[in-house]
C-alpha cells in the first residue's frame, strides 16, 4: 500500500513538473526568435515597481507573492503560419496545463483570456492570451498564492484591480 502511494505521489510531481516545462518551452523557444518580443521581470524588479509606481499596500502585498512575469509578444498577420502555429501551441499548453479559464473577452475582433492553475505546495501560474488582428501577446505571471488567493484575485469586486495592476506595473518596469 505505502508502495502504491509513494508511487502515485511521485506520478503527481512528474507531471507538474511537466506542465510547468512545457509552458517554459514555450517561452525559451520563441525569446530569441527576432519575430517576437520577449520580456521577462523577476521577483525583484516586481517589488520594486510595485513600491515606486504609488500602488497601495494591499496591493503590494499581493504582488509581493509573485515569483516573475514574462510577456511574450507576436506582430504578424493572423493568417501568417507563425501566427496560426503559435495560438494553436498556447492552446495545447493551456490544454493540457490544466488551466481554468478565469476571463474570456470578446471585443471588436480582440480576444482577452486569463488562465490560472494552483499546482503543488500553492505555487500559482496565470496566463493573459491577448488576440488581434495583427498581435498576439501572452503574460505569464507566477507566484506562491493558494487557490483562494487566486481566486480572490478575479472575484467580481477585484476583477478590474489585481490583473491590471500586475500588468500596469509590469508596464511601469518596460518604461525604467
Amino acid at each position: 500500500m505505502k508502495k502504491t502511494i509513494l508511487l502515485l505521489v511521485s506520478l503527481l510531481f512528474t507531471a507538474i513538473t511537466i506542465q510547468a516545462q512545457s509552458l517554459q518551452k514555450f517561452y525559451d523557444k520563441y525569446a530569441d526568435d527576432e519575430r517576437f518580443q520577449y520580456v521577462s521581470i523577476n521577483r525583484g524588479m516586481i517589488n520594486l515597481g510595485s513600491i515606486v509606481s504609488g500602488i497601495s499596500k494591499s496591493d503590494q502585498k499581493n504582488l509581493s507573492k509573485l515569483n516573475g512575469l514574462k510577456i511574450l509578444t507576436l506582430e504578424a498577420a493572423s493568417e501568417s503560419a507563425i501566427m496560426r502555429n503559435t495560438i494553436r501551441e498556447i492552446e495545447q499548453i493551456v490544454s493540457n496545463g490544466k488551466f481554468e479559464s478565469a476571463v474570456e473577452v470578446r471585443d471588436k475582433g480582440e480576444r482577452v483570456n486569463i488562465y490560472y492553475r494552483v499546482t503543488g505546495n500553492d505555487n500559482a501560474d496565470m496566463l493573459i492570451i491577448t488576440k488581434e488582428q495583427n498581435e498576439f501577446n501572452c503574460i505569464w505571471i507566477t507566484g506562491k498564492m493558494t487557490k483562494e488567493e487566486m481566486m480572490d484575485t478575479f472575484s467580481s469586486q477585484n476583477i478590474q484591480g489585481k490583473p491590471l495592476a500586475v500588468v500596469s506595473s509590469a508596464t511601469f518596469l518596460l518604461m525604467i
